[in-house]
C-alpha cells in the first residue's frame, strides 16, 4: 500500500488540476490532503474520481455550521482506490473539520486512517495546542486496528543532529542553550512532544525517523527576519504491523510551486490482515459519488 499525504494549501493559486495530475502520475493507493477548502473540495472530488479514486470523503461532510462551509476554512480529504468506511472516533478539537478519520478496506486488511492539519500558532494562538491535545487524547489508547496518522502538524521547530527535537514551547538562548519559553512553554512543549514522541507508546511511530533515524529533512521553508529555515512539519505516524519500508518527501512538487509543502509518500508492506470493521461497527461505505 502506498500513501501520499500532502498539504495542498487550498489549491495554491488555482493549481488544483495540476496537483491532481501529479497524484495521478504517482498512482498512490491512498491520498490524504490537508488544507482543502469547502469551495475547492468538490473540484478535488471530481478530478480524483476521474483519476481512479472511487471512494472519497472530506471533513466538510460532517460540518454542522454553515458559516464554516461558506468560508475558506481549511479541511481534509481522503481518497482511496478501495472502499472507505466512516470512523466513529470523535476528536475534541476547536475546529472539527481539521481532523478526518476513516477505515480503509483494502485487500491486505483494514486500517484506521487519520489525517489532520494543525493551525499555526502564530495566527491562532491557543487553538494550535488545543488541537494537538485533542488528537493525542483521542489516539493515546490501545487500538484494535493498525492505524496511520498523517498531515501537517506545524511542529517541530527544529530537529538536532543527535535526534533531539526542539518544540515551539522552547527557545534557544544566545549561549546556544535550549530552554522552555516562559509562562506557556511547558504546555506547548508537552502538547507537541505528545504527538511527535509519546504516540509511539501507542503504536504510532514517526515513519521517517524509524527508517532514517537522524537524517536531516524538511517539508517546507519559512522566512523569518530575512532568514530562510527548513522545517519538517509534515509527518506520517503508523503502526508497526503495517511495516513501512520506504518514506520520501516529494520536493519537486513544492519546487514546481504546486504547494508550499512537499508531499510525503510512504510504502507499506503490512504483516497481518485485519477483520473487516463493517462486521463490528455496522457502518455505511462512503461512496465517491456522494
Amino acid at each position: 500500500m502506498r500513501l501520499i499525504s500532502w498539504n495542498v494549501m487550498g489549491g495554491y493559486g488555482g493549481h488544483m488540476s495540476a496537483q491532481v495530475e501529479q497524484l495521478k502520475n504517482l498512482q498512490p493507493d491512498v491520498v490524504a490532503l490537508q488544507e482543502v477548502t469547502a469551495k475547492t473540495a468538490p473540484t478535488y472530488r471530481e478530478q480524483l474520481k476521474a483519476a481512479g479514486y472511487y471512494s472519497i470523503v472530506d471533513s466538510f461532510q460532517s460540518v454542522k455550521y454553515l458559516t464554516r462551509l461558506r468560508s475558506n476554512s481549511f479541511g481534509e480529504l481522503i481518497a482511496s482506490r478501495w472502499p472507505l468506511i466512516s470512523s466513529p472516533l470523535k476528536f475534541d478539537v476547536p475546529w472539527p473539520e481539521k481532523v478526518l478519520s476513516c477505515f480503509i478496506i483494502g485487500p491486505w486488511g483494514d486500517v484506521l486512517l487519520h489525517t489532520a492539519h494543525i493551525p499555526s500558532g502564530d495566527y491562532n494562538n491557543v487553538k494550535k495546542i488545543e488541537t494537538l491535545e485533542g488528537i493525542y487524547k483521542a489516539l493515546a489508547n490501545p487500538a484494535q486496528y493498525p492505524r496511520i496518522l498523517c498531515g501537517d502538524f506545524s511542529t517541530p521547530q527544529e530537529e538536532l543532529p543527535d535526534g533531539r527535537i526542539v518544540t515551539w514551547g522552547q527557545k534557544r538562548k544566545r549561549t546556544g542553550e535550549i530552554v522552555l519559553q516562559k509562562y506557556w512553554g511547558q504546555r506547548w512543549d508537552t502538547g507537541e512532544r505528545n504527538i511527535l514522541e509519546k504516540l509511539s507508546e501507542y503504536d504510532l511511530v514517526d515513519v521517517y525517523r524509524k527508517l532514517y533515524l537522524n537524517r536531516p529533512e524538511y517539508s517546507l521553508y519559512e522566512t523569518t527576519d530575512g532568514q530562510r529555515t527548513g522545517r519538517r512539519y509534515d509527518h506520517v505516524f503508523a503502526s508497526e504491523s503495517l511495516n513501512p519500508v520506504e518514506c520520501r518527501y516529494l520536493h519537486y512538487l513544492r519546487e514546481k510551486k504546486l504547494s508550499g509543502h512537499s508531499a510525503i509518500e510512504v510504502e507499506f508492506k503490512p504483516h497481518l490482515a485485519q477483520t473487516n470493521p463493517r462486521q463490528l461497527l455496522n457502518m455505511t461505505v462512503e461512496e465517491s459519488e456522494q
